[in-house]
């Protein structure tokens, strides 16, 4: 299954540019940046996913092994960060006039797509003969609960979406700067909080140990400029900073599960801080890895329907490969469809609404 990876790996560095000496990228946080960075992680999310359903043996195969432990939830890390970070440039761009579209533009809109995707899962999980309770159905469509799919991002994200919400309602009133930081900082304490109730409740640790990204991204966005001004002064002080990073991620990565929540979640800030710091100084160039990027949702909530249906036809124990290459080029087959269709009720809703 590594070779899966090292062909991600390939596409990924083909296009490849390092800044010239004293030089950084521009654009590692644009929306173009981080979709191709985005398109990575998912299909890394992707085969994560797949090879759960196959059995794995084999050298190569305890490669991949090797490195899908050492990720373990960093796969889906860059989705919080990078939208915490988008999020908050929206809020200093537009002010509260980005904050009174989250219920509706952000909140609804993401909701009814799931909610969509869900009935898919319904659809399909009753013609290969499952019943689902009433209970499971309802709460399937908040992300609590499963008929299949993947579920507890979306929860997360639902939960983050109020909680941004509620955390910057204030610049209703106040508009000043001090303001988007005082946001950001009931922002932070509300996610802590939300990880401290999920923890209460039992749910399994991948529900809540990535949550605080958001609100990281939330931070980066406020603080970008002066970090740049520090480390993209020069090599030395970049490498200096890099060295500090690389030196931070290890020795937190080898104690992440020696503590509580706490100790998990520096490992997954220097995670994502390594991620950013790679994509200071080189660029990447992938039309395909892009693509990836800009379907997040739809590979990642419908990547399950042909693994459930490949794996029910008995392609996973027969072939592992071909169940992969079939789930993949499925995925991309029913994303296409669905971002199409869905794209164009999205903007009918938003046009009944009167929602710009």
């Amino acid at each position: 299954m590594i070779l899966f990876v090292l062909i991600l790996g390939m596409i990924l560095v083909r296009g490849a540019e390092i800044a010239d000496s004293n030089n950084f990228s521009k654009n590692y946080m644009s929306i173009a940046g981080t979709n191709l960075i985005k398109g990575v992680f998912v299909l890394l999310v992707l085969l994560g996913h797949a090879v759960t359903y196959v059995k794995m043996s084999g050298a190569l195969d305890q490669t991949y092994i090797t490195l899908k432990e050492h990720l373990h939830q960093m796969v889906v890390s860059v989705f919080f960060f990078y939208s915490g970070y988008g999020m908050m440039k929206s809020i200093l761009k537009k002010g509260y006039g980005y904050i009174k579209q989250i219920p509706l533009k952000r909140f609804f809109i993401l909701l009814l797509n799931f909610d969509i995707a869900v009935c898919l899962y319904l659809i399909v999980g009753v013609i290969m003969g499952q019943k689902f309770t009433l209970n499971t159905i309802l709460f399937s469509l908040i992300g609590w609960k499963s008929v299949g799919n993947s579920n507890w991002y979306m929860f997360a994200i639902f939960g983050l979406y109020i909680l941004m919400f509620f955390s910057f309602i204030l610049l209703r009133w106040f508009e000043k700067k001090g303001a988007i930081y005082a946001g950001t900082i009931i922002f932070t304490i509300l996610t802590m909080l939300f990880v401290l109730w999920e923890i209460r409740m039992g749910l399994p640790n991948w529900y809540y140990n990535t949550m605080i990204l958001m609100p990281a991204g939330c931070w980066f966005a406020l603080l970008q400029k002066p970090v740049e001004k520090v480390v993209m002064r020069n090599d030395y002080l970049y490498a200096l900073a890099s060295v500090f990073l690389f030196v931070g991620y290890w020795l937190s990565y080898g104690n992440r599960w020696s503590g509580g929540i706490e100790r998990y979640t520096i490992w997954a800030l220097f995670f994502v801080a390594v991620v950013v710091f790679i994509t200071m100084k080189i660029s990447f160039q992938s039309k395909v890895l892009s693509w990836f990027g800009e379907h997040v949702f739809s590979i990642y909530i419908l990547q399950r329907i042909p693994m459930l249906v490949l794996s029910r036809c008995g392609l996973a124990a027969q072939n592992r490969y071909g169940f992969i290459i079939g789930v993949i080029v499925i995925t991309i087959f029913l994303a296409l469809i669905f971002d199409y269709l869905t794209g164009k009720l999205d903007k009918c809703i938003l046009k009944l609404l009167k929602v710009k």
